[in-house]
């Protein structure tokens, strides 16, 4: 019989449970007369409170398959990380992609994530790399052309002269 892992639950539930005691913190409730379910945090917390629900019945089943008489901590972090490393580097990597917008800007932040992205999974070869430059200029020509949706100047960008950072910053 195939032994379980069962350390990637007990890494989530924790990971859930430590994001709903952070909720209140990083989404205040809004005063609005529309209705509780405008709430910003509303939606995560469902979220939330659903992946907490779902994961507990697997780690509930570890409880009962005697996981944690077994259960040697650090060896099974190490092991639940190294069978999850593509999920842990494609994490790491979407923390510093978040985190780049407002220094490099949408268009080179998004390039670089998804080129690195491709490359990881050996998809990158010319024809991908021209699909993410297509796919990223229509969505600068929707976002920022069709719908006006403007985000904050870029770092990067100021250090251009002031009629290129303008150009770049509403178009890049």
């Amino acid at each position: 019989m195939e032994r379980r892992h069962y350390g990637i639950y007990w890494c989530i539930l924790a990971g859930t449970l430590i994001l709903l005691c952070l909720l209140p913190f990083q989404a205040p409730l809004v005063h609005t007369s529309r209705g509780w379910f405008l709430q910003p945090m509303f939606g995560s917390s469902v979220g939330l409170i659903v992946l907490a629900i779902f994961t507990s019945v697997r780690v509930i089943e570890s409880i009962n398959n005697g996981y944690l008489k077994q259960l040697k901590p650090l060896d099974a972090l190490i092991e639940t990380i190294s069978g999850c490393r593509t999920a842990v580097i494609s994490s790491i990597l979407f923390f510093v992609y978040i985190n780049s917008l407002s220094v490099l800007g949408f268009l080179l932040s998004t390039l670089l994530f998804v080129t690195t992205l491709l490359w990881l999974c050996r998809l990158l070869d010319k024809t991908w790399f021209l699909a993410t430059l297509g796919t990223l200029t229509m969505m600068v020509l929707i976002f920022r052309v069709g719908v006006s949706l403007w985000l904050p100047d870029v770092w990067l960008y100021s250090l251009l002269p002031d009629n290129w950072a303008d150009f770049a910053n509403q178009y890049l």
